[in-house]
């Protein structure tokens, strides 16, 4: 294979391949590799709720934005992306979640978006027949719900549809230079040459990147989801009380919680001290594992030759769901909702999330090289994103700046003494 681009995306999720779609509908040549399928691991994997609710101020101009997209997009798609625009509820339990929660509320409300803390009588409005016992809870009713296995095949056909070109198995093993500027990607089926490349490599950017000497803090954060039988519809509203569920137009729920594992890799060594205050504040709710993928990592991606590996071995990654945590949140769920207690799970999986130490996307074009742009670190919150991040990499491409501010997302954070701490209050 010897093929020529304007573009080269390095993976198929919502963030590479809505960048394709926007790039395409520019008018770009695009090519798209992906070592596996399209949205094969965290893009279809994730809880499928479009917030902007709960996001650090600086992600909230982004998701607005995302916000207009994502109600017009069954539409320009001309697909079903189980698209539900019924809000997104929080509930919180103490004195200090309530101040913490207001305090994000106003911030809200300086950007224009609102947001309502609820009485009790809107929140039983809101989810009749509920049983939480909780203080009060925060509401965001322009937030919404799409299908995660529906959105990115869906980009991509259209993006298809403009030209695109998608490898699927078709891993990259290296991001070429010359000069200090890029001037392609060396895949497993040869030399595909372009004056860009893009990085939307999810859980696996960090390990591209080092190949070049790019040092891209990750960590890989293990998510159980589960899927229930269907119910008689409650509320639609994507809700996070103790448990995150979202019933879907069939009534089936979409159950999950805060709990997490990390699966222990070498990367767990190197990056351990971008990450330490991160597990302190939350060591009750990762849990550590070691096993195979410590092994198969082992090689750290420091060469060509040890990423190429890596790369072909994990075509997919497709952890095994943590079932105990998830027969627990199936308890939470009927003792929530007492309406749903004859459900149970009718199937479950698992998912890797990259995470950033301040929980902050990667999203820039680079100096050096030249030509490379990042679209990255999503960690665990890139879905509702997904879109509008398509549109401003594209436009960061296509017209050198773009039509929203970035300069929080900048790679340069990493090192230049920015403190990196996360601020989204979920």
């Amino acid at each position: 294979m010897d093929k020529a681009a304007d573009v080269v995306v390095i993976g198929a999720g919502i963030a590479g391949t809505a960048t394709a779609y926007y790039l395409a509908k520019g008018g770009a040549k695009v090519i798209v590799c992906e070592k596996g399928e399209i949205a094969g691991e965290q893009s279809s994997r994730n809880w499928g709720f479009v917030r902007q609710q709960g996001r650090d101020p600086a992600e909230i101009p982004l998701m607005m934005e995302a916000n207009k997209i994502w109600r017009g997009l069954e539409r320009e798609l001309n697909a079903d992306l189980e698209w539900i625009s019924a809000g997104n509820m929080v509930t919180f339990d103490t004195d200090e979640e309530a101040a913490g929660w207001e305090q994000w509320r106003q911030t809200a409300q300086d950007f224009g978006l609102p947001a309502q803390l609820l009485s009790r009588a809107e929140l039983d409005a809101i989810t009749p027949g509920n049983a939480f016992d909780c203080k009060g809870a925060i509401f965001t009713e322009t937030d919404g719900q799409a299908e995660p296995t529906k959105v990115t095949a869906a980009l991509a056909r259209a993006a298809e549809g403009r030209g695109a070109e998608f490898l699927t198995h078709c891993a990259v093993f290296e991001i070429e230079t010359t000069g200090g500027a890029v001037s392609g990607v060396d895949t497993e089926h040869g030399t595909i040459r372009a004056p860009v490349v893009v990085c939307a490599g999810g859980a696996w950017s960090g390990r591209m990147l080092r190949t070049l000497g790019l040092k891209l803090p990750q960590m890989w954060i293990k998510g159980s989801v589960a899927r229930t039988t269907a119910a008689p519809v409650i509320s639609h509203a994507a809700t996070w009380t103790g448990v995150a569920f979202r019933q879907r137009r069939d009534g089936t729920f979409n159950i999950a919680t805060r709990s997490a594992d990390h699966d222990l890799t070498l990367d767990s060594v190197l990056n351990f001290p971008a990450f330490a205050g991160s597990f302190a504040r939350n060591k009750r709710d990762i849990k550590l594992h070691l096993n195979r993928l410590a092994f198969d990592l082992l090689g750290g991606s420091f060469s060509k030759a040890a990423l190429a590996k890596e790369l072909t071995t994990h075509r997919i990654l497709d952890p095994e769901p943590n079932h105990k945590v998830l027969n627990h949140v199936l308890s939470e769920l009927h003792r929530l909702l007492p309406d749903t207690a004859t459900v149970e799970i009718e199937r479950s999986w698992a998912g890797y999330i990259d995470m950033a130490p301040d929980m902050l996307p990667t999203l820039d074009a680079l100096d050096q090289p030249s030509g490379l742009v990042l679209a990255t670190g999503f960690s665990g919150h890139g879905f509702g994103m997904g879109p509008i991040v398509g549109r401003l990499i594209s436009e960061l491409i296509q017209n050198g700046k773009p039509s929203l501010d970035l300069k929080a997302f900048r790679f340069s954070r990493f090192s230049d003494g920015t403190k990196l701490t996360p601020h989204s209050v979920v």
